[in-house]
């Protein structure tokens, strides 16, 4: 199996020492385009090698002020539906939170892997003892797709199925950004649930639409998620991904969403993921790019205030 990849290319933190976590969630049981998404979870975390451990625009250097403990790779047994392997990766997750005991929880970063597994991070962070009621929640989704369908190829844990099991979790709120590829039943559920509030694609791109979006953002209050499915950008940024759709967010768009919700809000994030990346056998774009958002959105969560 070879030794624990870092993150970074920093010293590997203790569990209990760690300020953030990183799960390796190596899943592709139920892709249905393009497939490769197992192989995601290191290939960001060697991409992240390659990356300067500063951050030029919060001037922050992550080397010797975050401590990253990245815990054993998960992977799917050969043919394991997402019905079992997400169970164990909820329990791997929680089992390591409270190894910590009564230290402060650490950011959960979780890298798949397929969409459906951010419940199961979700969940196993709802599960600690000094953790919020799910109900004062905020869910952030960035993404191309809605993913709240009720089942899709006869499994309710099918990645088009990822945002449905978020909100069976209990969610007060769910903030869905960029999407601009749904069924019309998604479509419904979307505008009928007072949980929900969608910022398509083409509303962000009407006049005032992306300022609107951000002062939203920024309007955000208490525990927060974070889930970044990569299709959520535009194409170019991960070109790779499975089930890639035109009209995505530009880099300097993601940038700024980050920071109305991670910096200029006031929302404490818990946790986040980056799903559906699909390393490519001729270049490193999309595990780069997957990569310097983890970079991004650690920086953004505990970098000074002054920053």
């Amino acid at each position: 199996m070879g030794s624990t990849p870092t993150f970074l290319e920093l010293p590997g933190s203790s569990l209990e020492g760690a300020d953030v976590l990183i799960a390796r969630a190596a899943l592709e049981g139920t892709v249905s385009y393009g497939k490769g998404t197992a192989a995601a979870p290191d290939a960001i975390l060697r991409a992240s090698l390659h990356l300067e451990s500063f951050d030029e625009e919060l001037e922050f250097e992550h080397e010797g002020s975050l401590r990253y403990h990245v815990l054993p790779r998960l992977e799917a047994e050969a043919g394991e539906p997402p019905e079992s392997y997400l169970p164990r990766l909820t329990r791997l997750v929680r089992e390591r939170l409270e190894r910590r005991g009564d230290r402060p929880l650490p950011l959960l970063l979780g890298l798949g892997g397929e969409h459906s597994v951010t419940a199961a991070l979700l969940e196993a962070l709802l599960s600690g003892p000094e953790v919020p009621p799910p109900q004062r929640w905020t869910v952030v989704q960035i993404d191309a797709h809605a993913d709240l369908r009720e089942s899709y190829h006869g499994s309710r844990l099918n990645h088009a199925c990822a945002m449905r099991r978020v909100l069976d979790l209990g969610v007060g709120r769910l903030v869905a950004v960029g999407i601009r590829s749904a069924e019309a039943a998604e479509f419904r559920l979307a505008r009928e649930d007072p949980r929900i509030e969608t910022w398509y694609a083409h509303r962000i791109e009407t006049p005032g639409g992306f300022d609107a979006l951000l002062a939203a953002l920024r309007a955000v209050e208490g525990p927060l998620y974070l889930t970044v499915d990569v299709d959520g950008l535009e194409v170019h940024l991960a070109p790779g991904t499975g089930t890639p759709q035109p009209g995505g967010l530009s880099w300097a768009r993601t940038m700024a969403v980050l920071r109305a919700l991670l910096r200029q809000g006031g929302g404490e994030l818990m946790g986040a993921d980056i799903c559906e990346t699909v390393p490519q056998p001729h270049g490193q774009v999309n595990e780069t790019v997957a990569a310097r958002l983890a970079f991004k959105i650690a920086g953004y969560r505990f970098a000074p205030p002054s920053a």
